[in-house]
């Protein structure tokens, strides 16, 4: 597997930006980025020459990516969507759309899908759409691949017929498309459609077809998050998380369909991730008592990876009791339908949760935690000293 940087020693940095995926809890990657932005000269151009994203941070890297010529305006952007956000941004959440929705789908479980066509989806996130239409100007990135200003953009997917992870990127033509086990990078120009497949979450969004097959969100077969930043050239990279929760200590009581949810997203989110980046530690070490024991690596170009991990520093479940009411009242009904409005259910609501006063506060926490990282984030965007 393709977890080392294949740099050689006269290659110059190359520092890539891996935006994972989180639901709402992703407006934490904007304070993260804002506080960097305070940390470079302003009018500074994207300090990251590869970014990837997968599911909501495939929309956050979509736009730093379209707006690389300023960096300063791309995480303005950022901040100014998330905090206009909510729920009814992202899915149609009125009272009638949630009962025809939950009605549809009744009737297709007593039905056993024998009656009217089954619906696609739990939520229909048109909305989104539109936002991202009339926000996103993607025709930019490639400017800003010729201008030098990015390298690559690199948006995942999951493959429904092949069941395999897809790396669509738009990138310089040097870069070599790659194949590993149910893993490829594909060049293509990036639309909206490849942004509404990398964030269609199964069941809960539709499915978007790409290239005549339908695609689910990227997270689904991601074995190797690290892998598309490091094919597309990255040997630095920061990874922006949304860290993995502590245990909720239930008892023997049975877990609500919403504890079961968050648990399912949770793992979605984050298990992956966190194996990647153990195995990427675990190689860099390995790397690194080869060299020291100095055994004769004249013939290979390996290097060890610097990497960076900046994840919340407080757990963002415990953040979502106070923002709950301002859900619209069908989310809520739906929620509490679960069980996801008690103590149990919070990692589910911090996932859906795309309103201002929540966006507001885990941009915050973004910006501190990224400020507390100060140090070490300009040492990894500082080119290599002799």
């Amino acid at each position: 597997m393709f977890w080392f940087s294949q740099q050689k020693p006269e290659d110059k940095p190359v520092t890539g930006l891996v935006l994972p995926g989180g639901g709402a809890r992703n407006a934490y990657q904007v304070g993260v980025l804002k506080a960097i932005a305070e940390m470079l000269p302003e009018g500074s151009s994207n300090p990251f020459p590869v970014i990837t994203g997968t599911s909501s941070g495939a929309v956050n890297a979509a736009i730093v990516a379209s707006m690389a010529d300023d960096y300063h305006k791309s995480t303005a952007q950022l901040e100014s969507i998330w905090l206009d956000l909510s729920v009814g941004s992202i899915f149609y959440a009125d009272t009638f759309t949630a009962l025809t929705s939950g009605l549809r789908w009744l009737l297709t479980l007593v039905t056993a899908g024998l009656g009217p066509a089954s619906p696609k989806s739990v939520l229909d996130n048109q909305p989104l759409r539109n936002l991202l239409d009339e926000q996103l100007d993607l025709g930019n990135i490639q400017t800003a691949i010729d201008n030098g200003q990015l390298r690559a953009l690199g948006i995942s997917a999951s493959s429904y017929q092949s069941g395999r992870s897809i790396c669509y990127y738009q990138g310089s033509d040097d870069i070599i498309p790659w194949e590993r086990s149910q893993r490829f990078g594909l060049p293509c120009i990036l639309r909206v459609d490849h942004l509404m497949a990398s964030i269609a979450i199964p069941l809960i969004f539709p499915a978007i077809k790409i290239n005549g097959e339908y695609h689910g969100d990227g997270t689904m077969r991601e074995s190797a998050p690290l892998s598309p930043a490091l094919h597309l050239g990255a040997n630095r990279l920061l990874i922006i998380g949304i860290q993995d929760r502590p245990g909720i200590e239930t008892g023997n009581k049975y877990p609500s369909v919403g504890q079961i949810s968050g648990y399912v997203l949770d793992t979605l989110f984050m298990d992956s991730l966190n194996a990647d980046i153990e195995r990427l530690n675990r190689i860099n070490l390995t790397l690194t008592k080869t060299k020291e024991k100095r055994v004769d690596m004249a013939d290979t170009t390996l290097r060890p990876v610097e990497f960076l991990v900046v994840s919340p520093s407080i757990d963002l479940s415990s953040m979502v009791e106070k923002h709950v009411k301002s859900a619209p009242v069908a989310v809520r009904a739906l929620l509490r339908g679960m069980g996801a409005l008690n103590r149990e259910g919070r990692p589910l609501i911090s996932y859906l949760l795309f309103e201002s006063g929540f966006s507001q506060e885990l941009i915050e926490l973004g910006y501190q935690d990224g400020l507390k990282n100060r140090e070490e984030i300009l040492k990894l965007l500082e080119p290599e000293k002799e």
